[in-house]
């Protein structure tokens, strides 16, 4: 058996033109969510079904409706191959990505695959497709050599991570038994350039859309109109204070340590520039550490804005765009943070260390159901950002690493 283990790494080793055709097959294939202008992950799905039924045992289709897509359906796909035990290694992947962006900050369509040495450039090749690769390469490889693994493998390729997922793990959690205490939950959606963080918290996450509602009027004659967007930037800095000074706690698990309170998009007012808006909308995103409540938060906010209102002769909108409230962190002394740390240490030479993020994944779904995922990969953090990026040694390595756990 040890034989046939130094053969496998081996095989990993020559993955490389099969992890960029693979990427080339379905980055190209949009998987926008319609919060964000698309039309969902249905056409990107067919492609990586296709390819999922070359090496799996089985491949199942969980079809969620939404009526707001082409395809009234956001598709959710299970590959397994069976192993000698009945428990599952999972790898838990989304398809879906965020919009480009602005396309002059990148050196290449964002749309199609770019290979420069060992980086492979691409919108969604590190969010999420690198967990897409890991658990098909994984499979392709098993097939090919005839390995029976341990324990079961199953890939979940699932949809609408970016937006809330309640057409994706959030609505399989709750309607499915998928899972079961003893498998090991892999979700690579996050990780650092060592490939030493095992993430195993997340802090809760508001989103929310401020509406100031003042008096349009000629740029020329400010005094007969109440300039909504000037309001807006006020408040947007009150807010901004008033919950770092109130919020100000640490906790050393997370990176940052601290709560967070950015102000990010704003949506289109008037279209001249001589014109003062009557109304100007701008939007909040709030990662809170698990110490403190959201309603707490919220209420927080809802005072601030009616002193802001009741001083500004102004009417102000405050709506929750997202809210997702933190569970219970996975356990340190679980079997799959004890193994993943065995298998970092065996492969890549280093301690893992456990922390808490601010970014949300598909954990918290599963923590909540007092299951213990953990979410890991190596990567150089590029998600979201122009020039994203993968680099296909971190991907050999990560490959490697869950080979070490599976067999």
């Amino acid at each position: 058996m040890e034989e046939v283990h130094k053969n496998f790494y081996k095989e990993i080793e020559k993955q490389g033109d099969f992890i960029i055709s693979l990427y080339k097959e379905f980055i190209p294939i949009k998987a926008l969510g319609p919060e964000n202008g698309g039309e969902g992950e249905y056409e990107r799905a067919k492609k990586l079904k296709e390819i999922m039924m070359k090496y799996f045992d089985d491949v199942k289709e969980i079809d969620v409706e939404d009526d707001r897509v082409p395809s009234k359906i956001r598709p959710n796909l299970i590959g397994t191959i069976k192993g000698e035990k009945e428990n599952t290694l999972w790898i838990i992947a989304h398809m879906d990505t965020v919009p480009e962006g602005d396309r002059s900050l990148w050196k290449y369509d964002p749309f199609k695959v770019n290979v420069e040495g060992d980086y492979i450039y691409g919108r969604g090749v590190e969010d999420d497709g690198q967990a897409i690769v890991l658990g098909i390469a994984l499979a392709k490889l098993l097939k090919e050599m005839k390995i029976k693994p341990k324990m079961n493998l199953s890939l979940l390729v699932s949809a609408d991570e970016e937006t809330g997922s309640k057409y994706g793990v959030s609505y399989l959690a709750k309607n499915y038994q998928l899972f079961k205490s003893e498998d090991i939950i892999l979700i690579p959606d996050a990780g650092n350039s060592e490939g030493s963080m095992i993430e195993v918290a997340e802090k809760s996450i508001l989103w929310l859309r401020f509406t100031v509602i003042g008096k349009q009027a000629h740029a020329s004659t400010p005094e007969k109109g109440i300039n909504a967007h000037f309001l807006a930037m006020l408040l947007g800095i009150n807010l901004y204070n008033e919950l770092h000074d109130k919020y100000n706690s640490k906790n050393e698990l997370f990176d940052p340590p601290v709560s967070t309170f950015e102000i990010t998009k704003v949506e289109k007012n008037v279209e001249n520039i001589n014109t003062i808006p009557g109304k100007h909308t701008f939007y909040m995103d709030c990662r809170i550490l698990p110490k403190y409540n959201i309603d707490e938060v919220m209420n927080t906010i809802n005072e601030v804005v009616k002193t802001f209102e009741e001083k500004n002769n102004c009417e102000v909108k405050v709506e929750i765009v997202n809210r997702e409230d933190t569970t219970r962190p996975t356990d340190e002394n679980s079997e799959t943070v004890k193994k993943l740390k065995e298998a970092i240490k065996a492969v890549k030479g280093v301690d893992a260390k456990v922390l808490g993020i601010g970014g949300g994944t598909y954990a918290k779904y599963l923590r909540s159901l007092d299951l213990n995922p953990v979410v890991w990969m190596t990567c150089d953090e590029t998600a979201h950002s122009p020039n994203e990026y993968v680099r296909l040694s971190y991907i050999i390595s990560d490959l490697k690493t869950i080979a070490y756990m599976l067999l």
